[in-house]
């Protein structure tokens, strides 16, 4: 079995010392996790981004995906489950409210580090067939997708804030806006989190997970009212 490590702070070097060396290759975002892990004589790679890292990837069966970063660590599962969506994913969750975003974001199991030892992710790794099924429930039972929504000028969410329409939005559409790329803030992606609030404006972009037909009334309902206002 070929396991990739990604991250290799405090959490990570202890999921790296319960796989053997030969089955390992750690993938790294941070120059010091670098040299920790290269001291350890493990096999190491460093990249600057994680698009790049993705990109490269080929021959493996398991990902572990421990950043230490939350956010990041959301973004690199979203990237190896778009790219590699057969191979299993699992993925250790800072914030236990943020479970949820990493089971929507095609993740076959969370491990929250504040309630299990990292020895048990070994565990995991030895029951593809409790993978298999989780896998199924959350992809082919739900048909969930995932979709970049770009908000049109003088729609009626222009000028809204998340935490004022999140509910009425997944209520309304049986979808979930799980992060957005605000324009007057940045051109990256940021997840919705608690207690952070986002004004949309037109041009800003919306990723939301649900059922793809569901997904695409929400974005012509965006273009028509957008018309009925205009």
């Amino acid at each position: 079995m070929r396991v990739l490590l990604f991250g290799y702070d405090d959490f990570g070097e202890k999921v790296a010392s319960y796989i053997e060396k030969k089955s390992l290759e750690i993938i790294v975002f941070d120059e010091k996790e670098y040299e920790k892990a290269k001291d350890k004589l493990y096999d190491v790679r460093f990249y600057h981004s994680i698009d790049d890292a993705v990109e490269e990837l080929e021959d493996f069966d398991v990902v572990l995906a421990v950043l230490r970063d939350e956010d990041k660590n959301l973004f690199l599962c979203l990237s190896l489950k778009d790219k590699f969506p057969n191979k299993k994913l699992i993925a250790k969750v800072s914030n236990k409210d943020n479970d949820y975003k990493y089971k929507l974001a095609g993740v076959d199991k969370t491990i929250n580090p504040y309630e299990v030892t990292a020895n048990r992710i070994m565990t995991i790794l030895k029951k593809p067939l409790t993978l298999k099924v989780i896998e199924e429930i959350i992809f082919e039972d739900n048909h969930l997708a995932f979709a970049e929504v770009e908000i049109p000028k003088g729609s009626f969410l222009d000028g809204k804030y998340i935490k004022d329409i999140y509910k009425e939005i997944s209520s309304n559409y049986n979808i979930l806006i799980i992060a957005i790329v605000d324009k007057e803030m940045s051109e990256n992606v940021q997840f919705i989190t608690r207690g952070v609030n986002h004004k949309i404006d037109a041009g800003d972009i919306l990723i939301v997970v649900g059922d793809m037909e569901e997904i695409e009334r929400f974005k012509e309902d965006l273009d028509l009212l957008r018309i009925a206002n205009g």
